[in-house]
């Protein structure tokens, strides 16, 4: 079978399953945000990693070094923020090709210091090789959260509430933006604005190269109890919120009229080329927080004054659907990135 017919996704499943015996620590293994091992009586290591390929997950004519660093970190700090813990420290490890210089080497790592120390986090380590082609990037990051207070994909129950943190959408149409700008070195995105751009457009942009990891947010739900479920949205959130339907065992239905949708990609519309439902739904790297909560503890969420948006309910059954601004009812299907098998459709 080839990887392109199993998909990502099923991919994962298969390493999931020759890897479920169960190790004395080991918490949540395979298949979550992070991993989460135990390493006293009430703390919870948290452990996730990630890579990054030149050509794949990035485009160095769309992205400057800067920007590349503080997203890399990003990418896996946000993965600590989805099982509400508190990042600590990061390992990196670099295959360079020998066409990038040291200067831009430095400016990665300016980045994602800069990051990481925003969220007092340490790089501790790392590692670096030369490779005969594409940039790659791995990072690891580490963080604890309390053993009563990590939040799963697997906490859902039907009729919990579906909330989104932030707006959806924004980085998907901001990498739209990029790319239709042309390659070279005068189309690259400089992190922090350029004149060619209006102002709607550079908000976008900015999204896509250096998105916020919710951390804060993270923590705050985690410690409040209020959530039984939480995921950081990469992939979109239609392939998103069937992670946490698959590992909970339910359903869900989403009111395509409560995503949420920033006014710069509202303005920015006469220049995309799709709706902005299909940049929420498939588009992905937004990294908000797509969570779940008990309609007991709804009135606790509202109290935290945290800007989310309620966007659906769970379900019994394991189907999710859709409805639209004229209350027709459809099946969701995650569509978001998935490796292997090509492309977001």
């Amino acid at each position: 079978m080839r990887l392109s017919e199993l998909g990502e996704f099923g991919l994962i499943r298969k390493i999931q399953k020759r890897s479920s015996l169960k190790a004395p620590g080991l918490v949540v293994g395979i298949g979550d945000d992070a991993a989460a091992l135990t390493v006293s009586s009430q703390t919870l290591l948290l452990a996730t990693t990630d890579m990054l390929i030149e050509d794949i997950h990035f485009d160095l004519a769309y992205t400057d070094f800067y920007s590349l660093g503080w997203k890399s970190a990003a990418v896996n700090l946000s993965d600590i923020a989805a099982m509400g813990g508190s990042p600590r420290f990061c390992l990196t490890s670099l295959g360079i090709p020998p066409r990038i210089a040291v200067e831009q080497i430095s400016e990665f790592y300016r980045g994602f210091q800069k990051l990481l120390s925003i969220h007092k986090t340490v790089l501790a380590g790392g590692d670096t090789c030369s490779t005969r082609r594409g940039l790659v990037i791995s990072v690891t990051a580490l963080g604890e959260t309390l053993k009563k207070k990590a939040l799963t994909r697997s906490g859902a129950r039907h009729g919990d509430k579906i909330f989104v943190t932030g707006t959806l959408g924004d980085s998907a149409a901001g990498l739209e933006l990029l790319r239709s700008r042309g390659k070279g070195p005068g189309a690259r995105g400089q992190g922090s604005g350029d004149s060619a751009l209006s102002t709607q457009h550079s908000v976008l942009t900015q999204r896509h190269l250096r998105p916020s990891p919710r951390v804060k947010e993270g923590l705050v739900l985690a410690r409040s109890g209020c959530a039984s479920s939480m995921i950081d949205i990469s992939d979109g959130l239609s392939s998103d919120l069937s992670h946490i339907c698959e590992q909970s065992k339910v359903g869900a239905l989403i009111y395509a009229a409560k995503i949420p949708f920033s006014p710069q990609l509202a303005s920015a519309m006469i220049h995309l080329k799709k709706a902005p439902l299909h940049y929420a739904l498939s588009g992905g790297e937004d990294y908000e927080l797509l969570f779940t909560v008990p309609p007991k503890r709804v009135k606790r969420l509202q109290a935290l004054n945290l800007a989310v948006t309620e966007i659906g309910e769970v379900t019994r059954g394991r189907a999710q659907y859709i409805v639209d601004e004229k209350n027709g009812k459809k099946k969701l299907r995650p569509t978001g990135y998935n490796h292997f098998a090509g492309s977001t459709s």
